[in-house]
């Protein structure tokens, strides 16, 4: 039996107690005949005969003890069980699991136990508990401001945080005293930070809040975690089918069944929604009052960005606080939200500078002009305090006990380093060679790491390297990590984790990278694609760089599916590695993956034709030399990058059909479908309705056999793109109840869980519909809607088609004036951002038939020749057809014989245009005009 807080009580005595239950339980590891144990806890009062100085006699009695013991009894091996009572007073600190209610011998009601797993993730706690910490001192005026702002939100006031210091300013630790303090007062505290290698880890900061959050323990098996993450999903409502398996994937937890789902969101898509879900989870926390603690920004990754100003949006109208470090120099845009405040860490005074020292070395008067020369040479900066007199004790200058050192012999020779980093520098120095040794592979390994990796990379034995890592931890060079699966250490601070590094020779860093991404990819065998990244910058700086290449287009693909700008950097990064290397099918496939992704993501990130023109050129090159098996799809990208961007419908057409003569009747089934959905939205463009309706058919019958490869590669739902593109081209033909069918089933999948550019296909449909039915109400609702869906994804292509949509809606309703000022909006928005280019003879021509009915026949002639040139250049038969018909109609209203042979002719094209591509819907268009055709008109010569 142990007591923590008897005879004398202590603050944190049921913490101290888990503490060393995991600690005794991580000391007999399970193994076949080893020893296990049993332990459980209770936190009580109880009757003691010690006094404070007869700790080792006497006794203590009470039913407090006796339950502790029936825990004993029920725990498993290797378990420990606690109580309620003892829950309440650790649950913002450990993680537990519910064993329900139990009925003990001696105790009238059944009590609730838990299984004490581990401790919570806690990054800055992680970091002091167990060191051997100075006074806090010197942040009174911070932590004030701090508790303040945590009183602002007890009451939902948003309350964000943002502390800026140099390296060794003390931010982790005013965060560490700060949760601390919250946590006395059983305030949750969640904590994730930035690493060093940031830009190689996407979201890593995401996955361990993902994780902390939903109480995944890293011992935690797949069914176990599935069952987490289930439970805090649960309440998000009907979107938790697609949810709990897109969350399982980030996470790198297979989930049956999750395919479909999956492959139906775009990058972008999964982007947002992982963001809504982490928005979800932080307001459903804020019932009671929580802190959310985010350190080191200055290290974050470009995916990772959205994650910290989705919490800074999150927390506003909350009871949940954020606080957020970073260096000085580190911006963001959501600093200039009106409940952020920032808070700078100013150097300690001289006075409490002193202080600081005095206490380290102490207060003996031969130390006084070396405790002055520390003080004056820190310039203020805590850890640097800390580091010279680490320094001075292993130099000799001083020896002794902490806080109680007498003057060595040295104590008067040599200047005291000028930078904290020297410091560092020369304490490294000093260590034995096998320490420093150590140290080093350790800085290569990274910020933390597990033991079991270095004693995979360290050329000496297990007990030697344990021996080490003890002399680097009593050094404070490095400390042991609680709360984590297995024994892990980290850095004590960034700064040794810098130098150790840096101190290293470039040859003798290369060959430990190369033997850390060999180790890393054994350790995270099962989480490979998330630390595929940080493998990839490994191998990299090890100088190999096929093996770097293969690793960064794994990360590019598992980053893709949800943050597209961080893959084309992964996929940049893949392109030029392979620049220098030779010819082989290993680096040819990379080439042209690289290249085609390039390109395509960077169109849809906005990449123009012409910049996005080299890219496709090159995987085109590549794949005709080695791998055909690509260039369907590439050609497929080449056709609609260049369509979009202003080129001809006829070419995208060509492009796609090229393609699929590279295919092979019932064997490339699913690539088949691909591209005939491409085939049938390039023959819409075109105008060609029959051929593309037909297109779609094929591809419908084929779309279940659509490959993964062609989903992650196209990065949305080609089914969702289908049934869309199905759609439109019915409306076309005049098949308005099967149009409206494709577009209800697309409405009746939840808006979250599609494509911003799927989503808007079905309210363009219905504003069409709407036009061709004149229904002023239903034209508004779809416009109005598809407006809202681009304010929201502020995307420059849904844009386009708001403006354009919001113009046919007035036309419809008869208001000319309004729908010119919209339609003339988009084009000029369109023609300015490059955006939607495939669009614009439609706008011009939607925008001529407004001017007409406007009464402005002079701008009516002037657009739709307008609009018939560009339709003419771009192939969009559609728009030409239309333009035809409204400058016919205005021809004719300015009389004269040669106007009357020009509309006839006019209409003529109409007809001959109807007829190729099946258009009906302009047909009563066409038929109302010529009723103002003149007889004489329409054989009269000019």
């Amino acid at each position: 039996m142990a007591l923590f807080g008897a005879p004398l009580a202590q603050e944190g005595h049921a913490i101290l107690a888990c503490e060393a239950a995991l600690s005794m339980q991580e000391a007999f590891p399970p193994q076949e005949g080893g020893l296990r144990l049993r332990i459980g806890l209770h936190s009580g009062e109880v009757v003691s005969e010690l006094s404070a100085g007869e700790l080792s006699t006497g006794g203590a009695h009470g039913s407090t003890i006796h339950l502790a013991s029936r825990l004993q009894q029920i725990a498993e091996p290797g378990g420990t069980c606690i109580t309620k009572d003892c829950h309440q007073l650790v649950r913002s600190c450990c993680d537990v699991r519910s064993l329900g209610l139990h009925a003990l011998k001696g105790f009238p009601e059944p009590l609730e136990i838990y299984s004490l797993l581990g401790f919570k993730p806690a990054v800055a706690s992680q970091h002091f508990r167990g060191a051997n910490l100075t006074s806090f001192r010197g942040r009174d005026p911070e932590i004030a401001m701090l508790q303040r702002a945590l009183r602002r939100a007890e009451s939902a006031e948003a309350a964000v945080i943002g502390l800026s210091g140099v390296p060794g300013a003390g931010k982790s630790r005013l965060c560490f005293e700060f949760a601390q303090w919250c946590r006395g007062r059983l305030i949750p505290v969640v904590e994730a930070r930035a690493l060093l290698y940031g830009h190689a880890t996407p979201f890593q900061p995401v996955l361990e809040f993902l994780r902390v959050f939903c109480h995944i323990a890293p011992s935690d098996d797949a069914t176990v975690a599935g069952d987490r993450i289930r439970e805090r999903l649960s309440t998000i409502g009907p979107t938790f089918d697609a949810d709990f398996p897109l969350v399982c994937e980030f996470l790198g937890l297979s989930h049956q069944d999750s395919a479909p789902i999956l492959l139906s969101l775009t990058p972008k898509a999964r982007l947002r929604r992982l963001l809504d879900i982490i928005r979800h989870m932080v307001r459903q926390g804020s019932t009671t009052t929580s802190v959310i603690i985010v350190e080191d920004l200055h290290w974050l990754d470009e995916a990772s960005e959205d994650f910290v100003a989705t919490l800074v949006d999150a927390v506003e109208g909350t009871r949940t606080m954020l606080v957020l470090t970073f260096r000085p120099g580190y911006a963001a845009p959501w600093m200039s939200c009106s409940y952020y405040k920032q808070i700078a860490l100013v150097d300690l005074t001289p006075t409490e500078a002193d202080d600081l020292v005095r206490e380290l070395i102490g207060d003996r008067p031969e130390l006084r002009e070396i405790c002055q020369r520390i003080a004056e040479r820190s310039g203020g900066n805590p850890f640097f305090a800390e580091e010279l007199v680490r320094s001075l004790a292993e130099n000799g200058s001083i020896f002794g006990d902490p806080g109680d050192y007498l003057l060595g012999f040295m104590a008067a020779e040599g200047a005291l380093p000028t930078t904290v980093q020297a410091v560092i520098g020369a304490r490294i120095d000093r260590l034995r060679d096998v320490d420093k040794a150590i140290l080093q592979l350790a800085a290569v390994i990274g910020a933390e790491f597990p033991r079991g990796m270095l004693e995979k990379l360290a050329p000496a034995p297990p007990s030697e390297i344990e021996s080490s890592l003890d002399s680097l931890c009593d050094a404070e060079l490095l400390q042991r990590q609680a709360a984590r699966d297995g024994i892990w250490f980290e850095f004590r601070h960034p700064l040794i984790q810098e130098v150790a590094y840096g101190a290293q020779l470039k040859t003798h860093r290369s060959l430990l990278h190369a033997a850390v991404a060999q180790a890393m990819e054994q350790f995270y065998e099962d989480r490979t694609d998330e630390f595929s990244g940080l493998i990839a910058y490994h191998y990299e700086a090890a100088g190999h760089v096929l093996q770097a290449a293969k690793h960064a287009a794994r990360a590019a693909i598992w980053v893709g599916s949800t943050h597209s700008a961080q893959a084309i950097k992964h996929w940049g990064k893949v392109r030029s590695l392979l620049q220098t290397q030779p010819r082989c099918s290993a680096t040819d496939e990379l080439r042209i993956m690289a290249s085609g992704q390039l390109a395509w993501l960077g169109w849809r990130e906005g990449l123009t034709a012409n910049e996005g023109k080299p890219f496709i050129d090159e995987a085109l090159t590549w794949s005709r030399e080695t791998d055909n098996r690509m260039i369907p799809l590439l050609l497929l990208v080449d056709g609609r990058i260049t369509v979009t961007s202003g080129g001809a419908a006829d070419t995208y057409v060509g492009r796609v059909k090229e393609g699929l003569s590279l295919l092979k009747e019932g064997i490339d089934i699913g690539r088949m479908a691909t591209l005939n959905v491409a085939l049938s939205q390039a023959y819409g463009w075109a105008g060609m309705l029959n051929e593309a309706l037909a297109a779609n058919s094929v591809a419908m019958d084929g779309i279940s056999r659509i490959e993964k490869f062609d989903h992650q590669f196209l990065g949305y739902s080609v089914e969702h793109w289908a049934l869309g593109l199905r759609g439109r081209i019915l409306v076309r033909l005049g098949r308005f109840e099967e149009a409206a069918k494709c577009f209800d089933l697309l409405l009746g999948i939840e808006e979250d869980l599609q494509d911003p550019t799927a989503r808007l296909i079905p309210h363009l449909g219905y504003v069409d519909l709407a036009w061709c039915f004149g229904d002023p109400a239903l034209a508004e609702r779809h416009a109005l809607r598809l407006a809202q869906i681009a304010e929201k994804h502020q995307s420059p292509y849904l844009q386009v088609f708001a403006l354009a949509c919001m113009g046919t809606a007035k036309c419809v309703a008869g208001d000319f004036t309004a729908a010119v000022h919209d339609l003339v909006a988009g084009v000029e928005y369109l023609r300015k951002t490059k955006a939607a280019m495939e669009y614009e003879p439609e706008i011009l021509a939607s925008l001529a038939d407004c001017h007409d009915q406007n009464g402005d026949a002079e701008l009516a002639m002037q657009v739709a020749r307008e609009a018939i040139q560009v339709a003419q250049q771009r192939n969009a038969r559609l728009p030409e057809c239309r333009a035809s018909i409204t400058l016919g109609k205005t021809l004719i209203a300015a009389g004269g014989a040669c106007a009357n042979h020009e509309a006839a002719a006019l209409f003529a094209r109409a007809d001959q245009l109807m007829r190729m591509t099946g258009a009906c819907i302009y047909e009563p268009l066409l038929a109302q005009a010529r009723k103002h055709l003149p007889i004489s008109g329409q054989h009269s010569m000019c």
